[in-house]
């Protein structure tokens, strides 16, 4: 569940004051007040000495009727409801997410207290969610960093052992230096996915040269590309100059083509076009690699989430979470087009002034 998917409960909410109620109230209790005098008349004088005990005691019933009253009513309107809050943020306190507080009206008669009651329960939505996502989070972060440090404790076992000859020691040592690599890399990653999650203040917006940019991209997979002989078609302008934030793109357009060279075949074909549209940047990456279905797709940018794990020991499964969350900030979109054995289509589309 995403931050902020839950709206606060807004409504035309009634005051607990009521000028018609108060008014009510005053008039009936001059009548209570006024009555005995309203009884008895001019004769007052003649009767208030031997009735004047049944004058107290009446003056005594009316006042416990009407304090019966008020409290019934404050305990109703606010004693029962306010309890039933502070029961409610005692279990949240204690870690029960699933508390829900009934409103104490009907929809057409909220209140303020119904409308804080709605409230609440939208915030304990959000932190069972938050609570969920974190202890997933948790959970994906212990199993990914066990792999890399099992191959380092059991290679570092195996370097112990008497009589290695140097090429073995030497494997066992790339191989420790991987892991370490791994390693390194994850914490790396969580920590820029977690400022981007955190991130308040606004991404820069400055001017810069797109086509600069993807050519670096580009130079960093050079290796890649001729190890795995992979066609590389470039198609951009010699200058395009956008504006956004040039780090936060720069992650971007890492991801997105170290992904298409990773899945693209032996000898196969990856393509990187950039193009201007009236009012937009647009940048395809293509690669003829093996494609995803629909449920891939579905999940691609979840954190952690690899849909082919045959490439797992290449990655952690938070480049494309930063992506999704970069994409968000910069006021991006993007398009992803797959299909089994026809390999994938990932279009960025950056919004520009007009001029």
């Amino acid at each position: 569940m995403k931050k902020g998917q839950y709206k606060p409960v807004q409504v035309q909410v009634n005051r607990h004051f009521s000028w018609l109620q108060f008014f009510g109230s005053f008039f009936v209790m001059s009548i209570l007040a006024a009555l005995p005098g309203l009884l008895y008349g001019n004769n007052w004088h003649l009767v208030i000495s031997p009735l004047l005990g049944w004058y107290v005691l009446y003056w005594a019933l009316a006042a416990a009727a009407f304090s019966v009253f008020t409290a019934w009513q404050k305990y109703h309107a606010f004693d029962k409801p306010l309890r039933a809050l502070s029961e409610a943020a005692e279990k949240v306190a204690g870690g029960d997410f699933s508390v829900y507080l009934q409103s104490v009206h009907p929809p057409q008669k909220y209140d303020y207290l119904d409308a804080m009651f709605a409230n609440f329960n939208i915030m304990v939505a959000e932190l069972g969610s938050t609570e969920t996502l974190r202890n997933d989070f948790v959970a994906n972060v212990s199993h990914e960093f066990k792999r890399p440090l099992a191959n380092i404790q059991g290679y570092a076992q195996a370097l112990q052992q008497p009589g290695l000859d140097e090429a073995t020691q030497q494997r066992y040592l790339a191989t420790i230096n991987e892991a370490v690599g791994s390693l390194a890399a994850l914490v790396t990653n969580i920590l820029k996915l977690n400022k981007l999650q955190t991130q308040i203040s606004a991404p820069s917006r400055r001017e810069f040269d797109l086509s600069a940019q993807l050519t670096r991209t580009v130079l960093d997979y050079d290796q890649a590309l001729d190890d795995k002989n992979i066609d590389l078609n470039a198609d951009w302008p010699d200058t395009l100059p956008v504006v956004s934030d040039p780090d936060l793109l720069g992650i971007v357009w890492h991801n997105i083509i170290g992904n298409a060279v990773k899945f693209a075949p032996r000898q196969g074909h990856v393509q990187v076009r950039a193009r201007v549209q009236e009012t937009a940047v647009q940048v395809q990456i293509q690669d003829d690699g093996g494609g995803m279905d629909e449920e891939t797709q579905a999940h691609m940018f979840d954190k952690f989430y690899q849909g082919d794990t045959s490439h797992a020991s290449a990655g952690n499964g938070l480049g494309l979470a930063m992506v999704a969350q970069i994409i968000q900030l910069v006021g991006a979109q993007i398009r992803v087009q797959s299909a089994l054995g026809q390999g994938t289509t990932v279009t960025v589309t950056l919004p520009q002034k007009q001029n």
